[in-house]
């Protein structure tokens, strides 16, 4: 029953090893304090030794209990081998007897089995401990640092918003200062588009603004540009009505391509 390697502390099946008790004999193998990962319960576990007379051959799990009122002791059996043997059994008890008489004087040993189970977020903690500890949870670490780092730039690169002219201009900053006109007319189409609402005080967001083009029939209001239409009013719905004439907002696009024109010339 020679020890294959030496064990340094950590994960073994359902428990966190952490503590070592040392000076308990070297028949009984290394003795530990652990906590159950799942309920947070305080354990020993004994990893038997070369020099021990025994160590388990078959799996089991069993609860021990003792009450004072009524008195009586019991050992609940959780698991055991369909072959099970009650030498076994009774072997595996001796050694965890064993284990308890010699940390009958350690005070130690003594808070840590009666002090209750561990905390979820204590269990947590620790396991955040030991996994930043690892090779694989720094680089967990770091993904999520670079991640959470990327989502607070993000605003700062790519935040703001450019707007027909060219402009940038905050995410929020055009929709309080700038709305959508209802239509537009493109003078460089035949189309016409023909709502009677008032002309606004400032221009379209998506509206050519001053300086504007006489030559091309548009006249500027307010700041931005417009075609006089013919009809008079009632206007019709999609088109603004000002000191009794009816007009349609010049779009903004209709200008970038005059001033891409070579020939244009801008009174």
């Amino acid at each position: 029953m020679a020890e294959k390697k030496t064990w340094k502390g950590g994960r073994l099946g359902p428990f966190h090893l952490g503590k070592r008790y040392k000076n308990v004999g070297v028949d009984l193998g290394r003795l530990y304090a652990a906590h159950n990962v799942h309920t947070g319960d305080a354990a020993l576990v004994v990893m038997p030794g070369d020099r021990t007379d025994w160590e388990p051959d078959e799996s089991w799990r069993l609860r021990a209990t003792a009450e004072s009122e009524p008195p009586y002791l019991a050992l609940e059996v959780e698991q055991a081998p369909a072959s099970g043997r009650l030498p076994d059994l009774s072997n595996m008890l001796d050694l965890l007897t064993s284990a308890v008489e010699r940390l009958e004087k350690n005070e130690e040993a003594r808070a840590h089995l009666t002090g209750g189970s561990v905390s979820a977020w204590k269990r947590w903690v620790g396991r955040m401990k030991r996994l930043l500890r690892s090779p694989r949870g720094l680089m967990v670490a770091s993904l999520t640092v670079l991640a959470l780092g990327a989502l607070l730039l993000w605003p700062l690169f790519w935040g703001d918003s450019e707007g027909p002219n060219g402009e940038r201009a905050s995410a929020g900053a055009l929709a309080v200062t700038e709305i959508p006109a209802p239509a537009m007319v493109d003078l460089d189409t035949a189309s016409v588009p023909a709502i009677t609402y008032p002309l606004p005080a400032r221009p379209f967001s998506d509206q050519a603004k001053a300086p504007c083009f006489p030559k091309s029939g548009e006249v500027e209001i307010n700041g931005g540009c417009w075609v006089e239409l013919a009809k008079r009013p009632p206007c019709y719905e999609d088109q603004a009505e000002y000191q009794g004439k009816c007009y349609m907002p010049v779009s903004a696009k209709s200008h970038q391509k005059k001033l891409r024109e070579p020939h244009s010339v801008q009174p």
